[in-house]
């Protein structure tokens, strides 16, 4: 809870810093010509990005259990609801639990299964991120990609020791506390002990998952009349998802705008109005979204979303 207090509290700073470096009134004007029209193709990738993700959790969990994709969409949606709203990761508790009481799953390996799916896009956009960089130009320091890919090797290094070096990594874990609790997380890795072909599926999935992402802002700046490369929005993307590893507030509030302008202003050099225009934008359609999706989801798998919330609580 005092997590919670404090990240809204945070988030209240960083939209007054954003609204010292915008004109609220030119952002608002902007909004109000957009047609309607325009924000179909948004609110269609908006889905598309969660069923594409859906799918790959599915494959990723196919040596343990077979899952319904029809289930896993709507744990999505309910799962990005809970993070929207309350970013405690509660979704992926939410994702534990129901893989838990409906398929039988383990709880305990279930929300480390689904945190290593998520982790497969921290790596996807680490090694995108630094091999971009020598494309499209960007206000970014020289130093970034080699620091991105710098990270990505030693993440991936680690990876491959827990995946595919079981017995190695259990060895290492004798000598670090807490050894219990590290070798029923190794444990947990052996559902990644496939063949590479599956995990270059997954990866692929990932790409396709971000394309969509990358969509969704090349089409919300359309909408606010600019037009930007798909290629551009798409690296954006990739560096908007890095900053959600940022303390945020419930709804995202002041996170989105203060990272929107970093990214879209600071970094690819956008108008400041025109991109903080597009953000507000956006983070209005991401709450219609969320909400009616994440609602349809909660009520479809009859998820109880006190015990969740309880569950994630205690984690944080």
């Amino acid at each position: 809870m005092i997590k919670i207090v404090f990240n809204t509290f945070l988030g209240l700073v960083l939209i007054f810093i954003w609204s010292r470096f915008v004109n609220l009134e030119e952002i608002f004007h902007t909004i109000s010509k957009v047609d309607p029209i325009n924000l179909i193709p948004i609110f269609f990738f908006l889905l598309l990005s969660p069923i594409i993700r859906a799918v790959r959790l599915q494959i990723f969990l196919s040596e343990v259990q077979k899952i319904k994709l029809l289930d896993l969409i709507m744990l999505n949606g309910a799962a990005m609801m809970l993070n929207f709203l309350i970013p405690i990761r509660a979704g992926e508790v939410a994702k534990g639990i129901y893989l838990n009481t409906k398929y039988g799953l383990d709880l305990g390996k279930a929300v480390i299964w689904v945190f290593l799916d998520r982790f497969v896009d921290f790596l996807v956009v680490l090694l995108l991120a630094s091999l971009f960089v020598g494309i499209i130009a960007t206000n970014l320091p020289p130093t970034f990609a080699k620091t991105s890919l710098i990270i990505f090797v030693i993440a991936l290094t680690l990876t491959y020791l827990a995946v595919f070096k079981i017995n190695l990594s259990k060895k290492i874990a004798a000598f670090l506390p807490f050894k219990k609790l590290t070798h029923f997380i190794l444990d947990s890795f052996t559902i990644l002990d496939r063949h590479p072909k599956d995990l270059f599926l997954l990866g692929l999935i990932t790409l396709l998952a971000y394309l969509a992402d990358g969509a969704i802002l090349y089409y919300a700046f359309l909408a606010v009349g600019q037009k930007e490369e798909i290629l551009r929005m798409y690296f954006a993307q990739l560096l908007t998802a890095l900053t959600y590893l940022i303390p945020a507030a419930p709804g995202f509030v002041g996170s989105a705008e203060a990272s929107g302008l970093l990214v879209f202003s600071g970094i690819f050099g956008i108008n400041p109005n025109i991109a903080s225009a597009m953000v507000v934008l956006l983070h209005i359609i991401t709450v219609l979204f969320v909400l009616i999706f994440g609602l349809i989801g909660v009520f479809s798998l009859k998820l109880d979303l006190g015990a969740i919330l309880k569950k994630a609580l205690k984690r944080t």
